[in-house]
């Protein structure tokens, strides 16, 4: 009886194997990389408001000082929204004396 369930075991295992090699598991991508729509070419509807940045400043001291209590937005999804609105700018690149748009949170 032990050979049987063993044997089993060893031909469902070679199964798996065989049909994950052979088919996958992974769903086919509906559409190549060049189809799909790049969030920067959406229009971006976050309130925003245009600073010009002195120096030792930092994305989340900006927005921190635009709002007057605590900000209800985690802190990637302040750089989520800072990089939607300036075009995929990294907050580390932001340039003294440059302008940017920084988002604004309701309260």
């Amino acid at each position: 009886m032990k050979k049987l369930f063993y044997s089993l075991v060893i031909v469902l295992i070679l199964y798996a194997t065989y049909y994950d090699l052979s088919t996958g598991t992974l769903p086919e991508a509906s559409a190549t990389p060049s189809e799909q729509t790049n969030p920067s070419q959406s229009p971006v509807t976050i309130p925003a408001q245009e600073v010009v940045v002195d120096s030792g400043y930092t994305v989340l001291s900006i927005v921190e000082h635009l709002h007057e209590g605590p900000i209800r937005a985690s802190i990637q999804e302040i750089i989520y929204d800072f990089k939607q609105l300036n075009g995929g700018t990294e907050p580390e690149d932001i340039q003294v004396g440059q302008t940017y748009l920084f988002p604004l949170y309701q309260e």
